[in-house]
């Protein structure tokens, strides 16, 4: 044991010794050039990765190899007469080399020949590609954005079908004398494939309904995007847990490229729990059910169950996909709400159907009929209401990143409404729009601009339910405020809620770390009545935590007017666009 101890510290000490002698880097001096050929040339220059204690025999073989490590990161960029002039001293503690270059003429790129032939002379995507290449002509000559002009030209023949394509001539000729380029590409395309069979490897759907799903079909040109948009379809259904799609481009007959797709399902079935706490309605429990294939039409079902000291819903919804599976659905279903906050308590019982259709452009439509029964108390005033509520709501949102968005925009609308009948106690009709817009700024901070605005005409006000009344407070609306904390009140000040809605927000986050930032930003506004419109305001500063499962928000607010408490603690996970 005593021998394992005298090892473990002499390893110790010559570690420590080791860290605490630094390695003293060498200095290597490149003058006369800038930007991108400075750049270049440090990259390339082998003597910039040694250090002084490198052999000196080492350091004089890569001095004399500098030479050629400097012209060859100078002609990627189009410059064939540099000038050269360099030492090299040796003293203690190191060594140094210099060096500065005149770089000389760039050579220019004089001509630009590019001839497409097969099938792809006609096709208007080669032609758009090459008018792009073709103005190259009169700018200097970089050998990356020749090598990226035949890579591109590679690429989209493989993209659109001409599997058996390749280039018969590529040349790039250089006059060293005039310092001129010419660049000659010919590219023989050959005949354009189409998709031949199909072969579909499954057996938890009807056949006919993956079809629908596949947006390859057998006869139609090859096509590398249609491959990907079927993928992308096949794993945003949630029936399969891994898609594999191959072409055969090994076994072609009369221009027709089989295709085989094997699909592995997801698990039938799927639960979930999960405990949360939320700063609007407190400590959470949730629990979800999901039956992903009912029957093999691919019908599904689910069922959530949240439960809070402030808003506890229950609901369950049966999905039926139409004739576009991809973007059109019926469901229907129910549920049951409580909520019990500092201004309402309400309890309410829904049945619902839906009819919902996603848009080319990425809008989201969701068309519904609602039959809610509501039984409220708000300030002095208690009701039991029945409503049929038809309405529809719009939406569409566009980030550049799901998990960490720093430009985008969020737009939501939303329309309702209700009219006196048997089935019907109230008449109303209320809409409103909510919208979120990030933006980059310059020096790497993210301006996030929010709004909310609402408005509605009602018969008798007294008898709406407070699900459908505008209020304001609470961590996405006005924060510093307890959640749905303001609205119009009543003559006894009770918070009633309000028919109109007013919210605005500006917020500027800044990253500090990797995946923290710190946030500053101002809310204002409330739900209001024409007649007494009062405006609040919260401000305050928050914490970015941009985690494995997106950007979790954690803000400290302090109402700027009257409130119930001198400051909020508001949380919030999941990204808001």
């Amino acid at each position: 044991m005593r021998a394992i101890s005298v090892t473990v510290r002499v390893t110790l000490f010559l570690l420590l010794l080791c860290l605490a002698v630094p390695v003293v880097l060498a200095d290597v001096s490149v003058k006369g050039l800038n930007g991108e050929a400075k750049k270049n040339v440090e990259l390339l220059l082998s003597l910039v990765k040694e250090n002084c204690n490198s052999p000196e025999w080492k350091i004089r073989d890569l001095f004399d190899q500098a030479d050629t490590d400097i012209k060859l990161a100078l002609r990627a960029l189009g410059y064939y007469h540099p000038v050269i002039t360099k030492s090299l001293t040796f003293s203690t503690p190191c060594w140094q080399a210099d060096f500065a270059i005149n770089p000389g003429p760039q050579v220019i790129v004089d001509e630009v020949t590019i001839s497409i032939t097969g099938d792809a002379d006609e096709d208007p995507e080669f032609q758009k590609l090459r008018n792009q290449l073709l103005t190259a002509k009169g700018k200097p000559l970089r050998h990356d954005h020749y090598e990226k002009m035949k890579s591109r030209i590679q690429s989209l023949a493989l993209e659109r079908g001409y599997l058996k394509s390749s280039f018969s001539e590529k040349q790039l000729l250089i006059d060293k004398a005039s310092n001129k380029a010419h660049i000659q590409l010919v590219f023989n395309a050959g005949k354009r494939m189409v998709f031949g069979n199909i072969r579909v490897d499954q057996d938890i759907l009807n056949p006919d309904f993956v079809q629908k799903l596949i947006s390859i079909k057998s006869g139609d040109f090859y096509s590398g995007e249609q491959l990907a948009k079927s993928h992308n379809t096949l794993s945003k259904s949630g029936y399969f847990d891994m898609i594999d799609i191959r072409p055969d481009t090994e076994n072609i007959d009369q221009q027709q490229v089989p295709v085989s797709l094997k699909l592995h399902p997801k698990s039938k079935h799927h639960y979930s729990l999960g405990v949360g706490f939320d700063t609007d309605i407190g400590p959470l429990l949730s629990a979800t059910y999901i039956n992903r294939r009912v029957n093999r039409q691919g019908h599904f079902f689910n069922a959530n169950i949240d439960l809070s000291p402030v808003l506890s819903t229950a609901d369950a919804e049966y999905s039926v996909p139409l004739d576009n599976p991809v973007s059109d659905f019926f469901s229907f279903g129910g549920g049951f709400k409580r909520e019990d906050t500092d201004t309402f308590k309400s309890l309410s019982a829904k049945l619902s159907a839906r009819l919902k259709h996603i848009f080319d452009n990425g809008w989201r439509q969701t068309l519904f009929i609602d039959s809610v029964y509501e039984d409220f108390t708000i300030g002095e005033t208690s009701n039991q209401v029945l409503l049929l509520v038809p309405g529809g709501s719009w939406l569409r949102s566009v980030s550049d990143s799901a998990m960490r968005p720093t430009r985008g925009h969020r737009l939501e609308l939303n329309l309702a409404g209700s009219y006196k009948n048997p089935l019907s106690d109230v008449s109303f009709a209320q809409g409103s729009v909510a919208a979120v817009w990030m933006h980059l700024l310059p020096w790497g901070g993210t301006f996030i601009g929010r709004t909310e605005q609402g408005a509605m005409l009602v018969d008798e006000f007294d008898r709406l339910p407070s699900s459908y009344r505008f209020y304001a407070g609470g961590m996405n609306s006005i924060r510093g405020y307890a959640y749905k904390e303001l609205g119009a009140k009543d003559p006894l000040g009770h918070v009633v809620g309000g028919k109109f809605l007013s919210v605005v927000s500006a917020e500027y986050e800044h990253p500090v770390l990797d995946d923290w930032g710190l946030a500053a930003f101002i809310d204002g506004g409330n739900a209001f009545n024409p007649d007494n419109i009062d405006i609040k305001a919260g401000a305050g500063l928050g914490v970015r935590w941009y985690s494995p499962i997106g950007p979790i928000r954690l803000d400290f607010a302090i109402p700027l007017n009257d409130a119930d408490s001198s400051f909020q603690i508001h949380f919030a996970a999941g990204a808001r666009l």
